[in-house]
């Protein structure tokens, strides 16, 4: 274990973000054909969902977490990625985690659950961890994405298998982009 964290030290800050996008990528087409899921699973989803809505949606946020990815890493500074990058990083955590509540609540593999356990949850967690230990970020900034975090937990476990307003947003979003393209 010691040499993977030696490893990993010998990556630049900036890198490791390039990675976390990769694997948000990989996450993100894990999902590929969440639409099935959903529909079989949740209470309140737009009946207008489809897997085009679904799809065009993980089009839409890979794009929106590369430009993000690209504003945070260009200006070069460690610092300035940090606190640009991890919103994204919260959001996708606790999309990660929602994932693992969903398998273990429905008692079934939901689309996204391996790269969310394997890939994003480590890898989000260490950009935390690594902003945090080379003074990249306060600690206040941390808690207050980590709290976002915890909200979200909550808020996914209490919804049990109603789909969760942001969930849903995302669906309508979906569907609005598979009727405009």
């Amino acid at each position: 274990m010691g040499n993977m964290a030696a490893a990993l030290e010998q990556i630049s800050f900036l890198n490791i973000l390039w990675i976390f996008f990769g694997f948000f990528v990989l996450h993100e087409f894990e999902e590929w054909n969440i639409d099935q899921f959903e529909h079989e699973h949740f209470e309140g989803i737009p009946p207008a969902a489809t897997d085009r809505s679904a799809r065009m949606w993980i089009l839409f946020i890979s794009l929106v977490g590369l430009i993000w990815c690209v504003i945070a890493t260009v200006p070069g500074s460690p610092a300035t990625a940090a606190w640009v990058i991890l919103p994204a990083v919260a959001i996708m955590l606790q999309n990660a985690i929602q994932h693992i509540v969903w398998s273990l609540y429905f008692r079934q593999y939901a689309p996204g659950t391996i790269s969310a356990a394997l890939l994003l949850i480590p890898s989000g967690s260490y950009i935390f961890t690594r902003a945090l230990q080379q003074g990249y970020i306060p600690i206040w900034y941390a808690t207050v994405w980590v709290a976002f975090v915890v909200v979200g937990f909550a808020q996914t476990v209490k919804a049990g298998k109603k789909m969760t307003p942001f969930i849903r947003a995302i669906n309508n979003l979906g569907i609005w982009l598979s009727d405009k393209i």
